[in-house]
Parts: C-alpha cells; structure tokens; sequence
C-alpha cells in the first residue's frame, strides 16, 4: 500500500519530533503493509519562503536517514509538502519544488471552517500549469461534511482527493457519509496523516478492511491503485462522480 499524506519527518512541525519518534511510525507501517510513504509536512507560504522550507526539511530527511542506516525497513519514501491554500500558489514560480519528490502531485490543505469560493479556478491554474493538486482530507472540512457534492468542482477543475484512515477507524458516526463519498467516486485515495503514535497513528491496513467490508474490493483495490499510480508522479484514470442526494437530512 501506498501512503500519501504524512508527517513523520522529524522536528518539522506537529507531527514526529524525533528520529525516534519517525522511526516507531513507519515500522507501523511497513507493519501494516505500507511500502510506499510520502513525507510531507506543514507549509505555509505566509509563515516562511519556499527556500526556508526546503532546507529545514533537507535537514530534517538527513536526520532521518542517519536513523534509518542499518534499520532494513522495506519502505520506498519521498519528500512532499501539505502545503496551506492560497489563492497566490497559481502565481508562486517555485510552488512546483513543494511537489512530491519526483512527481508534479501537490498536496494541498484547506482551511477547516471556511469555504475557499475560489478554490475551482485556483486548482485549474496550477493544472495548467502541469500541477496535479491532492486536497487533503476532504471529510474534514465542515463545508463538504454539509454538501459533499462541492467535491465534484474540485475534481472536474483537475484535482483529486484524500481521506485520512482515521476518519473511518475512528469516527463511527461520520462512516455512513465517507462510505456513501467513496461510492459515488468523490474520494480517490485513502492515507494517514499520522502525526505520532498517540495522536493519529498509521491505521491503513483498518480503515481498507473497513472500506472492503462496506464498499466493496473493488473500491477498496480502486483507492489502493490510485495512491500506487499519484506515487509513482503519473495520473490515474479516475471514475467520474456522482452526485450525491440529500433526503430527511441525510446525504445518500
């Protein structure tokens, strides 16, 4: 399996502090059977340069490959960004150096309460510009929690989507909603956002049980493929989505 959204670099922001610390989390993953990992921490363009960014984490992959010497984790890992949305990131010159290494996948975050108006034209200019944008963990945000279909501009301007493990394993009483997103195709890959083993730890291999046992395997195989294929800097083939319905208050 393949894991495209997390924050086991050490020291970089809320996630993993130490190489300890980074080294607990992907052995859980390799555990659970991750072999594919992208690292990628917080980054906001109004609290530091791109450059300062890139060093910091620089510093923090050397950390973590000093750890990892001698260790003989099967894991294949990248560097990547979460990087904050703003409406400037079309207009940044080196908004493609925050891409997951080797890709042109950007992982991008929104704010959790307020609903970016914009946020359709935005991603349509960075894929103009041969940037495929990644929101992630979709299922967070308030505003498409109230009208999932909100997915389907994101998606029809060029970007896919993501939700993190734990919102499945975790949170029974979101489940009907998150099954019924991933059956009309408005969720495209699956990862944890792990931050620590106490706060949000690696629970992929639960959450793809959940998601065969309710949606199905080939949902389940569909999600896996998908992150296997944005991994791997190519874009997949994606099912187009299907609008959702709501009735007596319930979305279906």
């Amino acid at each position: 399996m393949t894991d495209l959204h997390t924050h086991i670099l050490p020291g970089m922001d809320d996630g993993a502090q130490s190489p300890e610390d980074s080294l607990s989390l992907l052995r859980m993953e390799c555990l659970q059977g991750v072999s594919q990992v992208a690292l990628t921490p917080h980054f906001r363009v109004d609290k530091e340069s791109v450059q300062e960014f890139l060093k910091r984490r620089q510093n923090a992959a050397e950390r973590l490959r000093e750890a990892l010497d001698g260790q003989e984790l099967p894991v294949t890992l990248k560097l990547g960004a979460e990087v904050f949305y703003s409406t400037s990131l079309a207009q940044m010159d080196d908004v493609d150096t925050l891409c997951l290494e080797g890709t042109n996948v950007l992982l991008v975050e929104f704010s959790p309460g307020l609903y970016p108006r914009d946020a359709a034209d935005t991603l349509y200019q960075l894929t103009r510009q041969g940037i495929l944008p990644l929101i992630a963990h979709v299922e967070r945000y308030a505003f498409v929690r109230n009208d999932p279909n909100l997915l389907s501009e994101w998606i029809e301007a060029g970007a896919c989507t993501q939700m993190n493990a734990t919102s499945l394993v975790m949170h029974a009483k979101q489940r009907k909603l998150l099954f019924s997103m991933l059956r009309h195709n408005l969720i495209h890959v699956l990862s944890t956002d792990t931050h620590s083993m106490a706060k949000r730890p690696p629970m992929l291999d639960k959450a793809m049980e959940l998601v065969n046992q309710h949606c199905g395997q080939n949902i389940a195989q569909t999600l896996q493929h998908q992150a296997d294929t944005l991994f791997q800097g190519e874009m997949p083939r994606l099912p187009d989505p299907v609008p959702m319905k709501k009735l007596l208050g319930r979305w279906w």
